[in-house]
């Protein structure tokens, strides 16, 4: 196969024309100037195909019932209204929300799964990646093993429905008992946590107040404040390691940064779902010149709204601006490209390069052919094909 698409985008987010990919056994075997004057991909633009570093798939049905509420009043809502579902609501939820992340270019998730449906819409709508089993102990903390041994049975599931990789992976600091913290770190395999979401985390460990607090004493769980960041905490527990992916990351302080650099934790950044929920905007400019790998994270739409990988990028460049430490557009694209890869392990090569088997998308440009028009114009119907060059990854990797 010879593609010759009008420009390529190349590692970095550099774009450049005149230039066609040839692809034999699932991989690019040359990149060379045009050969032919006959092209079929005039019009269009080949990219690498997006990696959504942080999904949830299974609350699609639940789009546009959360809306207006706050961080603390959204979790506590969604909280309630998860059990309520039958698990044929949240399979075909599941199912939608994968074939629209297709739509919108994605080829690859990191997926966060409580039910055990995730894996057979992976594999459905051909999305590779990997699936993070959540752990919750909050009403089993005096006996977290009820809820490990239940999550290790839906892994299973997912693991055999998708033929992916699956992770137990704990919720976040404050929803799982310390031990189950320290118990999922030690496997060594890879673990997505969520982390200093909102500035209430930061108010639970370092002073025992604020909502979470109140929480804990109305169900009556013990807990002394430690006294440290909720990053801090975890990095106590052994939890910041190099197969831990921190998601959202909005309240991180200088010396959080600086102790997710030293441990070489991944980073998934969700600006619409932050945004709505209330969130400060996320350093994510200096994760990245600290060497933190930042991936573009499309959360869940019952809070990001629409699956829209266009809409990601314009959110990341707008709360960067807001925030005081802008991203370019060759920034967020490579962050919803190769860094969001590299945040989940993907084993792939995930770059435009010879000798690399990524997947691709060609693109309809319709006369943008640099990045910033074309993030600022794109949706998911701008996406014109997806090109797969090799399989899924085996459920065996970690």
């Amino acid at each position: 196969m010879i593609l010759r698409p009008d420009a390529l985008v190349l590692p970095g987010g550099r774009v450049e024309s005149g230039l066609e990919v040839c692809i034999a056994d699932g991989r690019i075997e040359r990149i060379r100037p045009w050969s032919g004057a006959t092209r079929e991909e005039t019009d269009l633009l080949l990219s690498l195909a997006f990696v959504n570093a942080h999904s949830h798939l299974e609350y699609y049905d639940l789009m546009g019932q959360l809306d207006g509420l706050s961080y603390w009043d959204w979790i506590q809502s969604i909280t309630e209204m998860k059990p309520k579902r039958t698990i044929e609501t949240v399979q075909l939820a599941a199912i939608l929300a994968a074939r629209r992340n297709v739509r919108t270019g994605v080829a690859a998730v990191g997926e966060i799964s409580d039910w055990p449906v995730s894996g057979r819409a992976m594999k459905r709508s051909g999305l590779s990646g990997r699936v993070f089993q959540e752990v919750i102990t909050l009403k089993e903390y005096e006996t977290p093993g009820q809820k490990l041994a239940l999550a290790r049975e839906r892994a299973r599931k997912n693991a055999d429905e998708s033929g992916l990789p699956v992770h137990l992976s704990a919720h976040a600091a404050y929803s799982v008992t310390a031990q189950t913290l320290r118990d999922i770190s030690r496997t060594g395999e890879p673990n997505s946590i969520h982390v200093s979401e909102s500035v209430i985390e930061n108010q639970f460990f370092l002073r025992g107040e604020g909502p979470i607090a109140e929480m804990y004493d109305r169900a009556g769980l013990p807990f002394e404040p430690p006294g440290c960041t909720c990053a801090a905490y975890l990095d106590s527990l052994g939890a910041l390691h190099k197969k831990t992916q921190i998601v959202h990351a909005c309240d991180l302080t200088p010396e959080d940064i600086s102790i997710a650099a030293e441990r070489g934790v991944t980073a998934a950044h969700c600006p619409r779902s932050n945004r709505a929920l209330g969130c400060p905007p996320a350093p994510v400019a200096e994760l990245r010149r600290r060497g933190v790998k930042v991936g573009l994270g499309m959360d869940s739409a019952a809070s990001s709204g629409p699956i829209d990988t266009f809409a990601e990028m314009r959110a990341a460049l707008k709360a960067a601006q807001e925030r005081g430490d802008p991203l370019t557009p060759q920034d967020v694209w490579t962050m919803a490209t190769e860094e969001a890869a590299e945040s989940i392990w993907l084993p792939r090569e995930w770059r435009i390069a010879e000798g690399a088997g990524p997947d691709l998308i060609l693109i309809d440009h319709s006369g943008a052919r640099d990045l910033q028009t074309l993030i600022e114009h794109g949706g998911p119907a701008r996406i014109h094909r997806m090109i797969r060059l090799t399989a899924s990854l085996p459920k065996t990797e970690s």
